[in-house]
């Protein structure tokens, strides 16, 4: 049967909103460390340099380089004197046509004078005197400028932070051409701000951003289709709500804490506005790595590797003795297996044991071990290792031996000693999600144009529900959808760093947080 013909749109482009000579002008400041000092010193803000970096790349992917003016101060750079001149130097460069966008990670509290950010030179000691006053630095000078639109985002624990202006009106029912010139035609100043007063602004290790932060750059990047209204737009509502929505869901989900954070929005306009336009995709592939029409919420996530041999093979088998091989798959068979294989695994846990220690720095206490009756673990703060043994369930009369690692915290940090520790041992990577949130038709559908569009080979076997797609380059990206199984694999057993490149070469649309995969 023919194949039908790939329909091939343009690249995505998002629109910004915003009149043709306007500019866009951002300040953008990070602060993860602080100087360095004996007494007074401010504690690390963990992922605020990510956070910025990751804000300046949003707003890159929006509005272009031509038309962005674009200053980041990040640890050292970002000083009280820089953070004071920059901001004053930018609102003064602004005319009415231009956006103002202000963004800040970093420590954020409130003292008798105002709302106050810190600096890399902010002291514990002497908080008035080396902190900037929101109002003084931003919000006054905004007020007194040319400038008619500006946005600020601030992900710092907040207290009293007070908008100028409540009121104001909402999207009716306007479509098309009326909708647009509704969203573009306004004046306003918004301010988006982590939490509310009192709370915190927490990170996440698994998301490596502040949790306010990571939701932020996913409707700034057109990738929240919870946060667009009419017209595909991402108003100041829409991205209002969606954070409020998003960040507590996702505290009380994939964390085990019990404050609470709830983002909040101070905006004064002349009516609702929008932030910019998410065009439909229509394309079925932009590169050949994307792969965010896939969503994926992962719900668990490892890497792994499979040994196996005939049964007859291992030490200890002995036909002298009574041993044979089975013929089925029983209870009797599997621990048959699991004792000629016990003593091989107890010295394994016990290398990788030592290995650990020595390469991580770590003490005994540091690390839970456990092994016997052909199995084992390692447990750390950066992962967890487990050994299982069976017999293969498609050959009862050989083993298997699986061996996975689940990847934890800052792994990210030591894939050095990672690799070190483990070696070339596993060779793919493992995603488990719920099977139905996969879709085998869509699925196909997808690869199929992967396939006439890139290259690369399509299997599917509508009878297993399994889908493999073999890229040009090796890759092997497999979907069990009735298991709720998605793997990657290529080239064999491999280094953890080297599986983790050769995955991160695809992005997917992720619906919850991945230490394996990129979105």
């Amino acid at each position: 049967m023919a194949r039908r013909p790939v329909t091939r749109a343009a690249p995505v482009v998002p629109v910004a909103i915003l009149p043709s000579s306007g500019r866009v002008v951002a300040v953008i400041v990070g602060l993860e460390m602080y100087q360095t000092r004996s007494s007074g010193a401010l504690s690390r803000v963990h992922y605020a340099r990510r956070d910025a970096e990751g804000f300046g790349e949003a707003l890159r992917g929006i509005y272009g380089e031509d038309r962005l003016d674009l200053e980041l101060l990040v640890d050292n750079d970002a000083t009280r004197g820089n953070i004071e001149y920059s901001l004053r130097q930018a609102i003064a460069s602004l005319g009415e046509d231009d956006l103002f966008v202000f963004y800040y990670a970093g420590h954020g509290f409130h003292s008798a004078g105002g709302n106050r950010i810190t600096a890399w030179d902010s002291h514990a000691h002497n908080p008035e005197g080396t902190t900037l006053l929101l109002r003084e630095v931003l919000l006054d000078p905004l007020t007194e400028s040319d400038c008619r639109r500006a946005l600020a985002f601030v992900d710092a624990c907040a207290a009293d932070f007070r908008p100028l202006v409540r009121a104001r009106d909402v999207v009716s029912d306007l479509s098309g051409d009326e909708l647009a010139e509704f969203l573009t035609s306004a004046s306003y100043c918004a301010l988006f701000l982590s939490c509310e007063p009192g709370q915190k602004s927490y990170p996440s290790d698994e998301l490596r951003h502040g949790i306010w932060t990571h939701f932020l750059l996913q409707a700034l990047r057109g990738e929240a289709e919870g946060a667009l209204g009419p017209g595909r737009f991402l108003t100041d509502a829409g991205l209002r709500d969606y954070l409020r929505r998003e960040v507590p869901a996702y505290l009380t989900r994939s964390t085990e804490r019990r404050q609470r954070q709830w983002p909040q929005a101070m905006i004064s306009a002349s009516n609702t506005f929008a932030i910019r336009e998410v065009p439909e995709r229509r394309a079925p592939l932009a590169t050949a790595g994307d792969l965010r029409r896939i969503s994926l919420a992962p719900i668990g996530e490892y890497l792994e590797g499979v040994e196996s041999g005939r049964i007859r093979s291992l030490p200890g088998f002995s036909r002298s003795r009574g041993h044979f091989e089975p013929d089925s798959i029983n209870d009797h068979a599997t621990g048959f297996v699991r004792d000629l294989l016990a003593e091989r695994i107890d010295e394994e846990i016990q290398e990788l044991y030592d290995t650990v220690k020595s390469s991580f720095g770590l003490r005994r206490r540091e690390i839970s071990r456990e092994s016997g009756d052909g199995q084992g673990s390692l447990d750390t703060e950066y992962f967890r290792f487990s050994i299982d043994t069976r017999q293969d369930q498609s050959d009862p009369a050989s083993f298997v031996i699986i061996r996975r690692l689940v990847l934890r915290g800052e792994s990210h940090e030591h894939r050095e000693e990672i690799d070190d520790t483990f070696g070339p041992m596993f060779e793919r990577i493992v995603v488990k999600v719920s099977p139905d949130a996969l879709s085998y038709d869509t699925l196909v559908d997808l690869f199929e144009d992967m396939e006439e569009a890139l290259g690369g080979q399509l299997r599917d076997e509508e009878h297993l529900k399994r889908i493999t797609y073999t890229a040009p380059d090796g890759t092997r990206i497999r979907f069990d959808v009735g298991a709720g199984r998605v793997s990657l694999s290529g080239g064999g057993r491999q280094l953890v760093s080297a599986l983790l490149d050769r995955a991160h070469q695809y992005r997917f649309g992720l619906a919850g947080p991945s230490q394996l995969l990129l979105a």
